[in-house]
C-alpha cells in the first residue's frame, strides 16, 4: 500500500514529468536511440517490444521498454552536474529507485532499472550505490540541440542507424539522420503514457515515403519489367526493401517501389536515361 506521502510525491513528480516531456529533446532523442537499437536487435520479434513514457505511480517513470524478457525503466537527467543523494533532499534518485526495485519485486517482475544522464564529467556511473547496485545501471547519452547535431557525435548511435540501414557502413550521415528524423516525427505522434509496440513504431514510420530499412521484405521486379530496364544500355538497378536503386554512370536515384512504377515502364519501354527518370 502506498503512504498518503508516496501518493502526493508520485503525482507531483508525474505532473511535473508531463511538463517537461513537452518538447523534450533530450527525452525523445533518447527514445529515437532505443527504438532504432531495439529493431536491430529484435528484427524477427518486433511486436514483442514495448516503449511508454511518463509511466503514472511510478517512481523511475521517464521511459518504459518492454524487452521480451524483461522490463527496463529508465531515468533520465539532462542537467550539468548529478548526484545519487543530496544531504537537502528527502527525495533522491536512490530512493526513487529503491521503491522501484521494491515495487516490481512486489509483482514478481523481470526488470533492470537505468540512468540516462548527459553530464559527460558526472561519476554517477563510477558510484551507484549499494543498495540498488543489482539491479541498476548507469548510461551516459550526451545532448545537442538538434538531432542531426547528436548523431555527428554520437557513435554508439551512428552503430545503430547504420545496423538497419539498407547500405550498412556505407550510408552517408545524411541518410542516416533522415532515418532517425522519421523516427522521431513518429514518436512524436504519440501521446505521453501510451504503451506503443515497436512493431506498429515501424509501421507507422514506413508509411513515409522514400523511408527504407534493411528489415522490410525486397520489392520484386517482373520478368517483364527487367527485360525493358536491361535493354537500357548502361544502366545498372536493383531493389532493396521497398525502394529501387539505379545508376547509370554518374548519375544515380532511388524511389518507392512500385507504386505503379512497374507497369509504366512495361508501357512506355523507356530506352534512355532521360525517359526512365520521367517515369521514376
Amino acid at each position: 500500500m502506498r503512504s498518503e506521502a508516496d501518493k502526493a510525491y508520485l503525482a507531483n513528480k508525474h505532473k511535473g514529468g508531463e511538463a517537461n516531456a513537452k518538447g523534450g529533446l533530450y527525452e525523445d532523442c533518447y527514445a529515437v536511440y532505443q527504438i532504432v537499437s531495439c529493431i536491430a536487435k529484435y528484427k524477427a520479434v518486433l511486436e514483442g517490444v514495448a516503449l511508454q513514457t511518463q509511466l503514472e505511480d511510478t517512481f523511475v517513470d521517464d521511459l518504459l521498454i518492454a524487452h521480451p524478457d524483461k522490463n527496463v525503466y529508465h531515468q533520465l537527467k539532462n542537467t550539468k552536474s548529478l548526484a545519487w543523494n543530496t544531504k537537502s533532499a528527502d527525495r533522491t534518485i536512490t530512493s526513487d529507485f529503491e521503491n522501484q526495485i521494491k515495487d516490481c519485486q512486489d509483482r514478481s517482475e523481470a526488470f533492470a532499472l537505468k540512468l540516462v544522464y548527459s553530464a559527460a564529467k558526472s561519476k554517477v556511473g563510477e558510484s551507484i550505490p549499494e543498495s540498488i547496485q543489482k539491479y541498476t545501471t548507469a548510461e551516459y547519452f550526451p545532448y545537442e540541440e538538434d538531432l542531426n547535431g547528436l548523431i555527428l557525435i554520437s557513435k554508439d548511435f551512428i552503430k545503430a542507424l547504420r545496423q538497419i540501414s539498407v547500405n550498412g557502413d556505407s550510408a552517408t550521415i545524411d541518410d542516416l539522420a533522415n532515418v532517425a528524423q522519421v523516427f522521431l516525427g513518429v514518436w512524436r505522434g504519440y501521446g505521453s503514457n501510451r504503451r506503443v509496440s515497436l512493431s506498429e513504431i515501424v509501421a507507422h514510420a514506413e508509411k513515409t515515403k522514400h523511408f527504407n530499412l534493411n528489415i522490410f521484405a525486397d520489392g520484386t521486379i517482373s520478368a517483364a519489367c527487367r527485360e525493358v530496364l536491361d535493354s537500357i544500355e548502361g544502366l545498372r538497378y536493383y531493389v532493396s526493401g521497398k525502394m529501387f536503386y539505379w545508376q547509370m554512370g554518374d548519375f544515380t536515384g532511388s524511389c518507392p517501389w512500385p507504386e505503379g512504377k512497374e507497369q509504366e515502364i512495361i508501357d512506355k519501354r523507356p530506352t534512355t536515361r532521360r525517359e526512365l527518370v520521367a517515369i521514376l
